[in-house]
């Protein structure tokens, strides 16, 4: 027989309602938002591409449950059966990865916090949304369906049964499905069927993930593999996660063929010292012509250049050291001295000297009175080898110069400043997300799941995924940055609606087709024949959209596409493979273990059994 596509049961256009529903939920948030006057970072412009994976991934798994439904119910007794199936599972995922977001936006970074309120606010949009307007635009599909029209073009469609007698043209566009009656014939003969004669209303991807893919991960040998494979998968991963290497570097920003880069790269070569120069202003000046004032803070000046961290005196680039070198190659003997003592002269002699060093006069800010409001200089810290030493003198630099705020309000800063708070926050902040991630979750997976091994197998996948997305994006020279650091975030969310997805489908599964043979088994067949195809589109259609980033060249984004990328692969494997494995097995273990104490029990007790 030809193959055809039913343009009644199919729908394209709940596809794009998905679709637009999602950008209007982006636009509602956004513009929710910045009414509120909560800033807009450049990095919330990713938002959309993830939001939209969360508006696809509900608008697939609301289809999946519409074509589980029969045909033969009234129009609202399949809303109200597909939001039955669907609602609570959308209801988990929006929770969580509202949650999840919202968890990465107690982060100390104004950037990776913004991105998080933002898109929390977008999830939730889209949650009202879905249960809304895709709800009623599916409602009006519905009714075209039970009337027998063309999905798109609302005109009657060609009745399987006259296919031999349609149009090429007919058969591509517009061919059918079975009338109404002709289905409620079916559903009569289906309840009472002669004898050798079966029904097979399902769809060809449950036949599918229930005939072919559920059978063949099954196998012992395929369990074995996969067993394997996870071993090697968590090797692999936790050696990534020991060499994972923090921190964001400005060349990265840079595209490869700009001047700038090559600037930079010149200047880490052959001026490696740079970044070792740290500049401290001074935002509460002294009189320097003040002799008291002048002492107590080169006793400030002094304890600064004093710690390990720093050189010393002979690589202070001080404008008033300068000064004094200045009045002393003059050769007029103790001038200096006398500057020194008398705070008009010393003034007054100060306007000759930053004119002929112009550099140092760049140095100093005053107020319209033309006394000095500002003020800074370098100095230079020794060598720092390794990350921890980076993050030690930052702490020590900055101790010493907390000591002196009350009196001058000294203020320090170098590149490895940026680089050491990245250091001291990232790393530490990210695993503070996760473990806040997972205790939330706990609760929320109890709340619609009452079972507390689903909570504790929920958690497993999260630190899974999770732990495999830090591991691999080291192989892959993914730095833990603020870019990666929200990605793994997201993760959380990826890996909470998968694994929502497939648990509470087992959890509530029914089929009876393999009952009497296996009852874990016949909830993975009936949970990967359910939800299997929905996980993965929404796989499939991020993989798609993240593709389009993988050609541009910006750090940001590139950085974006591969930890999605692994976000979505390492999480579908879990779905699909890993955690449909884990949930049979385990429920047959329990079985066992039951039938082995219901057995003893019987041994035991004679008497009890015979009663």
């Amino acid at each position: 027989m030809t193959p055809v596509v039913d343009w009644v049961v199919s729908k394209p256009l709940m596809g794009i309602v998905g679709v637009v529903e999602t950008v209007m939920a982006i636009a509602s948030a956004a513009g929710l938002l910045l009414l509120l006057d909560v800033t807009f970072v450049d990095m919330a412009t990713v938002m959309p591409f993830l939001s939209l994976t969360v508006g696809i991934d509900d608008t697939f798994l609301m289809l999946a449950a519409w074509h589980e439904t029969s045909r033969t119910m009234s129009v609202e007794d399949r809303i109200e059966m597909s939001m039955r199936r669907a609602a609570v599972s959308i209801s988990i995922t929006s929770l969580t990865d509202a949650l999840a977001f919202l968890i990465g936006a107690v982060a100390p970074l104004p950037a990776v916090m913004y991105f998080c309120y933002y898109s929390s606010a977008a999830i939730c949009f889209i949650f009202a949304y879905s249960l809304t307007i895709f709800v009623a635009c599916l409602s009006i599909q519905g009714r075209w369906e039970e009337a027998n029209r063309n999905c798109i073009a609302y005109i009657p469609t060609i009745p399987i049964g006259e296919i031999e007698n349609s149009t090429f043209m007919q058969r591509c566009l517009n061919m059918g499905s079975r009338s109404g009656c002709e289905l409620r014939r079916k559903k009569a003969l289906s309840s009472s069927p002669p004898v050798g004669v079966t029904f097979d209303d399902r769809l060809w991807y449950q036949r599918f993930f229930e005939d072919s893919y559920a059978p063949f991960i099954t196998s012992p040998t395929v369990q074995i593999g996969a067993l394997i494979s996870f071993i090697c998968y968590a090797a692999i991963a936790y050696a990534g996660a020991c060499n994972v290497k923090v921190g964001f570097e400005l060349i990265n920003v840079i595209q490869k063929d700009s001047p700038s880069r090559r600037f930079l790269e010149i200047k880490n070569t052959r001026f490696p010292n740079d970044v070792l120069m740290v500049d401290v202003a001074v935002m509460r000046p002294p009189n320097m012509g003040d002799a008291t004032q002048r002492r107590l803070f080169l006793d400030a000046l002094s304890d600064l250049e004093r710690t390990s961290c720093s050189v010393g005196r002979n690589t202070t680039d001080f404008w008033y050291f300068a000064y004094q070198r200045f009045v002393d190659r003059l050769g007029f003997g103790d001038s200096w001295a006398t500057l020194n003592e008398d705070e008009t002269m010393f003034h007054k002699n100060l306007r000759p000297f930053l004119m002929a060093n112009e550099r140092y006069d760049h140095d100093i800010l005053y107020y319209p009175n033309k006394s000095m409001s500002a003020f800074r200089f370098t100095m230079q810290l020794v060598s720092c080898p390794s990350d921890e030493r980076i993050v030690w003198c930052a702490n020590v630099v900055r101790s010493t110069a907390e000591k002196y705020r009350d009196e001058f309000n000294i203020t320090t800063y170098t590149p490895l400043w940026a680089l050491a708070d990245q250091l001291e926050i990232i790393w530490p902040q990210t695993m503070q997300d996760l473990y806040i991630s997972i205790a939330v979750m706990v609760p929320v997976s109890l709340f619609f799941i009452p079972q507390p091994l689903c909570a504790l197998i929920i958690v497993l996948n999260i630190a899974s995924v999770a732990f495999g997305v830090i591991g691999f994006m080291t192989w892959w020279d993914v730095n833990l940055d603020a870019t990666s650091m929200i990605t793994i975030a997201m993760s959380v969310g990826f890996s909470v609606d998968f694994a929502a997805h497939i648990m509470y489908g087992y959890m509530t599964e029914s089929k009876t087709k393999y009952e009497k043979i296996n009852v874990p088994y016949a909830r993975l067949v009936g949970v990967l024949g359910a939800v299997g195809w929905p996980v993965s589109q929404a796989s499939i259609s991020v993989v798609l959209g993240v593709m389009t980033l993988s050609t541009l060249d910006s750090y940001v984004v590139r950085t974006c596409f591969k930890t999605v990328l692994l976000v979505i692969i390492i999480g579908t494997f879990h779905a699909l493979l890993y955690l449909p494995l884990m949930l049979m097995n385990l429920h047959s273990l329990f079985f066992k273990i039951s039938s082995t104490i219901k057995a003893h029990t019987a041994v035991s007790n004679p008497g009890v059994q015979r009663q």
